[in-house]
């Protein structure tokens, strides 16, 4: 895909999460009690759209309106130290910044049960007064030339207008404009755009039609395109994936990749970040909404509007089918997913080993390792790693094989592969909560327990399974394994 650059248009939103726990049901009235514990902002509306395109590399610029206040000032820096553009982010002192706060509450200490208990937004949605447009314009016509493509995300905040639309237009003739609509029923100031992506439920409003299946999705997409003079339309259809109807006699149905969705927010924000910047890199539409559609069945297995990288979707496709998945990492990839879940008051597990044969022994041991934290990383040593380790004929089963069977475990949160003969340098970087070792460890040498008890975390030791070792299964001749091996040779006996 390159670096495309490209200008997204729309409504600035900045959402807050308040997460906290619920212990009691208030005396005062039959409601929980949320004990606030942390609170976490990220970009929303048209800013989501402009973190996804981040995250996949593009080079974006934002043309917005915020508000002359602390939730706008915190809004611009979480795009500054993303890198987007934002000369294009107007101030307007005669409007607050639109922000959504969401209250998220737990059960106990454990994360256990979490639910949204309350949705708190402060807007105002009247017009953009037309000096702020003429602004606005200004700054977009300075950068047209440079854009591949622009990406229109309406949610009626008061920023999109017919008359916006045709003078951006007007700027930058020739450059695809894609749209994510409103949810209204008059798309009228969207005449003209060379694709927009409504859901099903915006497009039936739309069309006055009622969308139950894949019949429905290609009537309310053709009248769409044929009445608005719109080149293409992308329908999503939540758990039945996107149709796409082009005026050039194309039809195609892309059904989900979705396999476990926790929260569809942000969904239809990345099916438009990547038919824009598959679109700008020069693919085709249906290129784009075979990727758009990966993106999504991704970001519904999130919480909140969360960016998708390219590892990400490149994994999804190279893992296609394999319930496993999204779990095997790269190592920064892995450091961002940390951070996240540490955000969310999560603790972090890190155990690590060959795995060269996986038998009951390494099952028990990684379910063990799960009791002791939230989120369990398993560290494989590479093939080559192994063979440092152990001589030219280990492994006996390939990396990629041994990372798959990690992954497909229940327990296991995330998996990857490290080079190292030992597991420190990931330590280092990780600096897990919990290191688990098995319990003929105890006595030994433990690698990594002064760093991670240096910090204030702890080790912990999970107990073996009599008469299952790899060992044993060597002699028999049964195979080869080392779920125990830590990349330290063998432990004291």
């Amino acid at each position: 895909m390159g670096r495309p650059s490209i200008a997204v248009v729309g409504d600035a939103i900045i959402d807050e999460y308040v997460w906290g726990e619920v212990e009691r049901i208030s005396p005062e009235a039959p409601i929980p009690v949320l004990k606030a514990t942390r609170n976490e902002y990220r970009a929303g509306g048209a800013g989501s759209v402009v973190a996804n395109l981040g995250a996949l590399g593009v080079d974006v610029h934002f043309f917005s309106v915020r508000g002359e206040d602390a939730a706008g000032t915190r809004l611009a820096s979480l795009f500054e130290r993303k890198g987007a553009g934002i000369d294009g982010l107007l101030v307007d002192g005669t409007r607050p910044t639109t922000s959504k706060t969401r209250h998220m509450g737990f059960v106990q200490h454990a994360n256990r049960a979490m639910q949204q208990l309350l949705r708190v937004d402060h807007e105002v949605r009247k017009p953009i007064e037309l000096g702020t447009i003429e602004a606005l314009v200004g700054a977009f016509r300075v950068q047209a030339k440079t854009f591949d493509a622009v990406l229109v995300s309406d949610y009626r905040k008061g920023l999109i207008s017919e008359k916006l639309l045709a003078r951006l237009r007007e700027a930058a003739p020739g450059i695809p404009f894609f749209v994510d609509p409103a949810l209204i029923k008059d798309y009228s100031l969207y005449r003209g755009a060379d694709l927009i992506c409504p859901n099903r439920y915006e497009a039936g409003l739309a069309t006055g039609l009622e969308i139950e299946d894949v019949s429905c999705c290609r009537q309310a997409a053709k009248k769409l395109a044929q009445e608005l003079d719109v080149a293409a339309v992308a329908v999503t259809m939540d758990r039945e994936g996107i149709f796409l109807h082009e005026r050039k006699g194309v039809d195609l149905h892309f059904p989900t990749k979705a396999r476990v969705v926790a929260d569809v927010s942000g969904a239809g924000d990345m099916v438009l970040s990547l038919l824009g910047a598959v679109a700008a890199a020069g693919g085709t539409l249906e290129q784009a909404v075979e990727l758009a559609n990966v993106a999504a069945g991704i970001e519904v297995r999130k919480m909140g509007a969360t960016p998708v990288s390219r590892a990400e979707i490149l994994q999804e496709l190279r893992y296609e089918g394999h319930p496993g998945a999204t779990k095997i990492k790269k190592r920064e990839e892995l450091l961002l997913s940390v951070e996240a879940a540490r955000q969310m008051g999560k603790s972090i597990v890190f155990t690590n080993g060959c795995f060269d044969m996986l038998h009951y022994g390494h099952q028990h041991l990684l379910d063990g390792a799960a009791q002791e934290g939230d989120v369990l990383i398993v560290a494989v040593n590479s093939d080559a790693s192994i063979r440092r380790l152990k001589g030219p004929e280990r492994p006996q089963t390939e990396e990629e094989v041994r990372l798959r069977m990690i992954a497909a475990l229940e327990a296991v949160d995330y998996v990857l592969s490290f080079e190292d003969d030992t597991p420190m340098p990931l330590l280092e970087a990780l600096r897990p909560d919990v290191l688990v070792k098995g319990e003929e460890y105890r006595t030994g040498i433990v690698v990594g327990r002064e760093l991670v008890e240096s910090y204030g975390g702890r080790v912990a030791f999970v107990s073996q399974v009599p008469g299952i070792s790899t060992s044993a299964l060597l002699a028999r001749g049964e195979g080869d394994g080392d779920g125990q091996g830590q990349g330290q040779g063998k432990p004291r006996k």
